[in-house]
């Protein structure tokens, strides 16, 4: 691509971006998404600018969204944690509202030299504090393990991709696994399914929310590539140190039993079980989850 094709892409990306964001339910999504700001990575990106949310003052924070999400899924813990923290809030290269030419390919390793690169951007070395959710939580402990003296602490939320090995799904399956994630009442399912009482917890607001990222350009193309990859499986491995606190909830259908409790085995993960929440204590139990995100970070 011309450096005037991506400048194209550029422009249309923030264009989706802001009709996507005129058009939100939720008034805690359009509060984050009011936040965002548009970064422009070096040439290892083509110069792009990436959507990030960030806002309040003190120590930072970063928080990594799960799988085929966004930075909105973090729309219920953001207000409260801004009150005490410098939050910053990425979109997953290859993810959410992300310009997807910044690579040919879209893996695990590119995502952590993403968020290095952004970080160094943000002139962020030290103290730095992460909270990944689902797979974000595999995102956490890579990228803690590649700069462990800029990481204070981690927070987990469900961790998904923590045991197991990678698993390539080669073309064609990839672009039909891809299409297939994008049908409508497949949505529907998986955001239900990611709440611990779907009838109570998910209306339009979550449907939209779980799905407005899918008109971002490219979105089927990367999360082919993503699977093809392999994605994150075994990070356990990439565990130190850094002290860990590690929330679940019971009735989380996604995660199941099995891999809750070679969750709850490891020693360093400080495994806290939460009641009544599912796959998403921050959507689940935002108020509980913001406090002791907040008493462990401040300690």
């Amino acid at each position: 691509m011309t450096k005037n094709n991506f400048e194209q892409l550029n422009n249309l990306n923030v264009q989706f971006f802001e009709s996507a964001k005129s058009s939100l339910f939720d008034p805690l999504g359009l509060d984050l998404a009011n936040d965002v700001k548009w970064i422009k990575l070096n040439q290892n990106w083509n110069s792009l600018d990436f959507p990030v949310v960030v806002g309040g003052k003190g120590q930072p924070i970063i928080l990594l969204h799960g799988f085929d999400s966004s930075f909105l899924e973090f729309r219920r813990i953001y207000k409260s944690l801004k009150r005490n923290f410098k939050v910053i809030v990425p979109d997953l290269l290859g993810f959410g509202f992300s310009p997807r030419c910044a690579s040919n390919e879209y893996n695990p390793s590119k995502i952590i030299s993403y968020l290095i690169d952004l970080l160094k951007t943000l002139q962020i070395t030290k103290n730095l504090k992460i909270i990944g959710a689902s797979m974000g939580g595999s995102t956490a402990l890579k990228l803690a393990f590649e700069i462990p003296n800029s990481i204070d602490k981690i927070i987990l939320l469900s961790p998904a991709g923590l045991f197991g090995e990678p698993k390539s799904i080669p073309f064609p399956l990839n672009q039909i696994g891809a299409s297939f994630l994008g049908l409508p009442q497949v949505r529907k399912s998986l955001c239900r399914q990611a709440f611990a009482f779907p009838f109570e917890s998910v209306g339009e607001k979550e449907e939209q929310i779980a799905s407005i990222h899918l008109g971002c350009k490219g979105w089927r193309n990367s999360l082919a590539s993503f699977a093809k990859s392999g994605g994150f499986a075994g990070t356990h491995k990439y565990i130190q140190n850094i002290p860990i606190k590690t929330l679940c909830g019971e009735n989380d259908r996604i995660l199941g039993k099995r891999e809750i409790k070679n969750i709850r085995n490891i020693e360093k993960l400080n495994f806290v079980g939460l009641q009544n929440c599912g796959h998403l204590p921050h959507l689940d139990l935002p108020s509980l989850s913001s406090k002791i995100i907040k008493d462990y970070f401040l300690e």
